[in-house]
């Protein structure tokens, strides 16, 4: 049986910033890469390049542009992609920002289902997040920091873990795994990885990836020099780094 390697990201370019290497390594070991996407992508992209307004884009027309982003992306890794489509919480509606619990973010926001800054709080969402890992049952599971600044991230951990909890056992996952993306100098102090997976074959992938999630304008430095940071740790040139939190003997 093919072994799997699943990746929960809240929004459409996580997992490439965060682990497309990792994923593209395990890709060429022979497992299914997944990457599970799930916010429903709602909360804008660029679409003229010569303007500095981040948001330009209405909701529906947001969410194609970062699906199809992501599906170039995804097929440029060899990696599949799953959506959960759990409401952001907030979008742009073409001329400002809607905020999860307003009249306007409901009249507007109709693709989704549950904010998942919510969902990572109910039974039935985690149970449905469960039953992703359960009809994949991939041997590792990455998601994001818990400790990380975005709600959104956090959510996406938090409802991860519970869910990776509550299939463990009848799915056989053995390892859960959260990145530690250094996003600014500070987060070093409390990131300490356990697993550091070298790269160095996959990082121009890596960006060239990235570069498909054009509405998004990453910093391709920024990612490059984390990747450099980790692979110093590695004694490699380039890395990325997990904190395992949970590992399933036997």
């Amino acid at each position: 049986m093919r072994k799997t390697i699943l990746f929960f990201g809240a929004h459409a370019d996580d997992m490439e910033l965060r682990a497309a290497g990792t994923m593209r390594k395990f890709v060429e070991d022979g497992y299914e890469a997944i990457s599970v996407m799930m916010t429903n992508n709602l909360a804008g992209a660029y679409v003229d390049e010569k303007t500095d307004q981040y948001f330009t884009t209405g909701p529906a027309e947001t969410q194609a542009i970062r699906h199809r982003e992501a599906a170039e992306a995804a097929d440029l890794l060899g990696v599949k992609l799953l959506f959960l489509d759990f409401k952001e919480a907030s979008y742009f509606n073409g001329t400002k920002r809607v905020f999860f619990g307003t009249r306007e973010y409901d009249a507007w926001n109709t693709i989704g289902r549950e904010p998942l800054i919510v969902a990572q709080y109910l039974d039935h969402c985690i149970a449905d997040t469960a039953k992703v890992l359960l009809e994949h049952e991939p041997e590792i599971v990455i998601t994001h920091n818990i400790a990380n600044c975005s709600p959104e991230h956090c959510a996406a951990a938090h409802l991860t873990h519970n869910a990776f909890r509550r299939a463990a056992a009848k799915a056989g996952l053995k390892e859960l795994w959260m990145t530690c993306r250094v996003q600014s100098p500070g987060d070093i102090l409390f990131l300490s990885p356990d697993v550091l997976v070298d790269i160095t074959k996959h990082h121009e992938l890596k960006l060239d990836a990235l570069r498909r999630h054009k509405s998004q304008r990453i910093d391709l430095d920024r990612v490059t020099n984390t990747d450099k940071y980790w692979g110093r740790v590695a004694g490699a040139p380039f890395a990325e780094a997990f904190r395992t939190v949970i590992r399933r003997v036997g």
